[in-house]
């Protein structure tokens, strides 16, 4: 209810300020949008919150069919909204709000119902309890760097889209197709993040209770994050690309997605291995590394952003996005290899 107040009050001015003049004529549905979306923030939350306790108890089944639940939903209620009502961008919001929340149902009902299957002779950990002071501190000193990785994503993502709303409408919308289809491929590497932050912790305390690196483990990390990016970069890449036709019946629009097409597969790519590495760098309790490499990484791309040397096509500004994930990746893919050399050296 806050979120909608919010975007009822201050949504059409901002949203202005990220359109520009150029694709004033968007606003009105992009306030639709935005107005159904916010009353589907808390589902959004709650999901994350859901896939990050199902995994730390190593359920990684029940995020997985989720997903797949969220997917399937989300492409038949989205399709079904638009093509067959006038309900136009509102019933693409509409679309992924239902999926949303039967999605967050399913998962939040599974994590109930395991938890009293076992805990059968004592009484279950309820899902919703009030932490204690010292719980509380010890949250907000993991959280409080996990929130500057979040905002640093968030003030790129629509940096880049304030960008683009300089350059008209039929670059505006092909920048959002693009962005719903970076989005929709972003969990490959968020699963392989997560993954590494579950199992990663075990494979460092097998590594102090026998004195013996564990190189293995963490290389088959790695390569999955680069595999499973490769593979999403590519159906990535076909999607606008090859299936433009899906989205759009605008010739200008499917043009530009067709150019664009090669940079959004490599950001899918980069992100993966981006968030397989800093999924690592968590789990290894590296904060203080995140926190400062995402305060520089965004100041330099929001700075890139505002200077003359700013993009000025809707591929320059996607150019903008791939060096932003590849930066990501290539620091903390470094910082891994360090931090890696330094535990062999002390186990030596």
């Amino acid at each position: 209810a806050f979120l909608g107040g919010l975007v009822l009050l201050a949504g059409s001015p901002i949203l202005m300020r990220i359109a520009g003049e150029a694709s004033a004529s968007v606003v009105p549905s992009a306030l639709k949008y935005a107005l159904v979306r916010a009353f589907g923030q808390p589902f959004v939350i709650m999901a994350s919150v859901a896939r990050a306790a199902a995994l730390a108890e190593k359920d990684t089944r029940g995020p997985l069919i989720s997903v797949g639940i969220a997917f399937v939903l989300n492409v038949i209620g989205t399709l079904t909204l638009v093509r067959k009502t006038t309900m136009g961008i509102t019933g693409a919001a509409v679309g992924t709000l239902c999926a949303d929340i039967v999605a967050t149902s399913f998962l939040l009902g599974r994590i109930k119902r395991k938890r009293k299957r076992s805990k059968k002779n004592s009484a279950a950990t309820p899902l919703v309890v009030v932490p204690s002071v010292q719980s509380f501190r010890r949250f907000v000193k993991y959280a409080a760097p996990v929130f500057f990785t979040i905002l640093g994503k968030s003030v790129v993502y629509n940096g880049i889209a304030m960008s683009v709303g300089r350059l008209g409408s039929v670059a505006l919308a092909a920048h959002q197709v693009l962005l719903r289809s970076f989005f929709f491929w972003c969990p490959v590497g968020d699963s392989v993040g997560m993954t590494s932050q579950v199992f990663l912790p075990g494979i460092l305390a097998e590594e102090r209770r026998t004195g013996e690196p564990r190189r293995g483990a963490k290389r088959l990390l790695f390569t999955t994050g680069v595999a499973a990016g490769l593979v999403a970069s590519v159906l990535a890449f076909l999607l606008p690309s090859r299936g433009a036709a899906l989205f759009t019946r605008d010739a200008r629009v499917a043009a530009a997605l067709r150019r664009t097409a090669p940079v959004l597969g490599l950001s899918i790519s980069m992100h993966a291995v981006a968030l397989t590495c800093e999924g690592m760098l968590l789990a290894q309790l590296d904060l203080g590394f995140l926190s400062r490499s995402y305060i520089v990484t965004t100041i330099a791309t929001g700075a890139l952003l505002l200077s003359p040397f700013r993009p000025t096509t809707l591929g320059g500004s996607w150019w903008i996005l791939a060096l932003f994930q590849g930066s990501r990746s290539i620091q903390f893919a470094f910082r891994n290899v360090i931090i890696s050399r330094r535990r062999e050296q002390k186990l030596a």
